[in-house]
């Protein structure tokens, strides 16, 4: 039985870290990494780490430039991609730049302002879900009041009646919009993390 070589050892590692990937992406992925290592005669486990890093940290690169790609082509179709891709990116940028020799240097200034940033629009977000809430909350409270107090005190409960079906109406109104917020906040996050990884990635092309 053959033994493998430090470079088959490397990409059959890599391969257990990308199971987020597509079969086709994992495949292009290993396949480009596998040719990047035989085309540049890196014979030794630490030649082919000094060069592209531990398995671990590749494939944090990795998902993290597919997230980039998946998320960009669905933003350009005119829209906000889906939340999920959006979070997605963050959450991969933000283990590549972890997983980044630059760490302690500018990575680590970069994980703290990636970090407050996406603290600051989940609390705008957070804020939007409590003002729709609120809404939601005060429509049953008052429809609730107002039909308990509609054969007892017309008057009154016709009043909380009209209070609750204008909540309601609100609600109905900031529902979508808040769809559309929470998406606009991903978003933003996402492009944000771009930014910040672009920015990793020249300074580690210069390095």
């Amino acid at each position: 039985m053959r033994t493998m070589n430090e470079r088959e050892k490397y990409i059959s590692e890599l391969a257990t870290y990308l199971g987020q990937l597509t079969e086709e992406e994992r495949q292009d992925a290993l396949e480009f990494y596998d040719e990047f290592i035989a085309d540049g005669n890196l014979i030794s486990r630490g030649a082919i780490e000094e060069k592209l890093g531990t398995p671990r940290q590749l494939s944090r690169k990795i998902l993290a430039d597919y997230s980039i790609k998946a998320n960009t082509r669905s933003a350009m179709r005119g829209r906000p991609a889906s939340t999920h891709s959006s979070w997605r990116v963050f959450w991969w940028v933000l283990l590549a730049i972890i997983a980044s020799p630059l760490t302690f240097g500018i990575g680590l200034v970069a994980i703290v302002v990636l970090v407050a940033a996406a603290a600051c629009l989940i609390g705008l977000g957070a804020g939007a879900v409590a003002v729709v809430g609120a809404f939601a909350v005060a429509a049953c409270a008052t429809l609730y009041a107002g039909i308990g107090l509609l054969f007892t005190t017309p008057m009154v409960g016709l009043f909380y009646l009209g209070i609750g079906l204008a909540c309601v109406g609100a609600f109905m109104i900031f529902l979508p919009l808040l769809y559309w917020l929470v998406r606009l906040l991903a978003q933003a996050v996402a492009n944000f993390a771009k930014f910040i990884y672009q920015k990793i990635q020249a300074r580690r092309g210069e390095a």
